[in-house]
């Protein structure tokens, strides 16, 4: 079924307007609210990421009173594992103002179909101004009986699922190493690269898939000392106008 290029525009401007205005009225502040420590540029839009690990953190954290704009917290692994406090988290992050996201840890020797499944039923629907479903593959996520063929099909397939279901383009979440080593193929390319490179530099290395296309999150640092928490920092890659075209896009 095709729809009329004049009622896309008007639908994308009325929605962007529309999350603008959300913005605002959240008070997502990008460059002006309260001082923390921050290891780069004021100017870049940046979040954590969180699970169970950072304990009740998401209490204390609010939109207002820092200079976070998003955080992204880990929702399900494998076939059976839900992160004690997702649920938490989950609602937490929404309610205190800032853009959120959810990401599944992804296992390859677990049925691609059934992970997606059991990671969207339990993170129910999406944001449509929070961040699409996201994915971490990484070198735990390798169980000893996969091979490198059956690990790029698999995970495409889980990727694929998890687009056709939301209609929206995951986020894959992996490392230099890994993502030149195991997830190599071109059509990988096709999805949004969160990097984990920890470097002081204004650059990360990427994966040779993403040479051309880029990176659109950059985990810059695994120590991100927020009121007295350790945090994975993660950086994105644009202004806070970026941010908006990229959420509203993806």
């Amino acid at each position: 079924m095709t729809t009329p290029i004049r009622l896309i525009s008007l639908t994308l401007i009325s929605s962007f307007s529309i999350f603008t205005f959300l913005i605002k009225e959240n008070n997502f502040n990008f460059k002006n609210s309260k001082q923390n420590e921050h290891p780069v540029a004021d100017s870049l839009i940046y979040g954590i990421d969180l699970s169970h690990y950072q304990g009740d953190e998401i209490e204390y954290l609010n939109a207002k009173g820092t200079r976070l704009t998003f955080v992204i917290c880990k929702a399900t692994e494998g076939l059976t594992y839900t992160d004690p406090d997702f649920k938490t988290n989950w609602d937490m992050i929404d309610e205190n103002g800032f853009v959120r996201g959810a990401y599944h840890f992804y296992h390859c020797a677990d049925d691609p179909t059934q992970q997606a499944n059991y990671f969207l039923s339990t993170i129910g629907k999406l944001d449509e101004t929070g961040f699409p479903p996201i994915v971490d593959f990484e070198e735990n996520s390798i169980d000893k009986s996969c091979n490198k063929a059956s690990i790029q099909k698999n995970l495409l397939t889980f990727l694929k699922i998890l687009e056709q279901k939301t209609g929206r383009r995951p986020i894959l979440y992996t490392d230099t190493n890994i993502g030149n080593s195991q997830i190599n193929s071109a059509a990988f390319a096709n999805y949004t690269l969160w990097i984990a490179d920890y470097n002081n530099g204004n650059q990360p290395d990427i994966p040779s898939v993403w040479k051309t296309k880029g990176w659109v999150i950059w985990q810059k640092n695994p120590n991100y000392n927020l009121d007295n928490y350790s945090n994975d920092y993660d950086v994105f890659n644009g202004s806070d106008v970026a941010f908006l075209k990229f959420l509203q896009k993806e």
